[in-house]
């Protein structure tokens, strides 16, 4: 799986809401990496961490947002309980099951959701958060 990369197209220009981001492409990152070679070794916790770092970013970024009075903070808020409702239902489906669960998919579904969503989403309120 070729990886989607961290480049300025995704920046905010918000320094704590791009920092966020840009960690998150790292574990994504670091998460393929580490499948391509097998490691399977700590995978039930590499996904609780991603829905760690996803709910703690998501909960930043929607009070960034609040502060900087942004007019489609509850849709945004909707799009990310969406998320969190896809990857707490892989992490449960894991937890029960972990060979029902492949690491790829729990890649793809993040990689996509996140890179799309920062591109989609996130950059609607560029100006507003580089003033705030």
């Amino acid at each position: 799986m070729e990886f989607v990369e961290w480049t300025e197209k995704y920046s905010t220009g918000h320094a704590l809401v791009d920092a966020y981001h840009h960690i998150f492409f790292q574990m994504v990152e670091e998460f393929g990496l580490a499948l391509q070679q097998g490691d399977a070794v700590g995978m039930q916790d590499r996904i609780a961490f991603l829905v760690d770092y996803t709910f703690m970013h998501f909960d930043s970024e929607e009070r960034v947002m609040a502060q900087a009075g942004y007019a489609d903070l509850e849709a945004h808020r909707a799009s990310h309980q969406h998320f969190r409702d896809q990857v707490n239902a892989i992490h449960r489906r894991y937890v029960d099951n972990p060979e029902g669960v492949q690491a790829e998919e729990v890649l793809s579904l993040v990689q996509d959701w996140f890179a799309h969503h920062i591109l989609g989403e996130d950059l609607r309120f560029r100006n507003r958060l580089i003033r705030s």
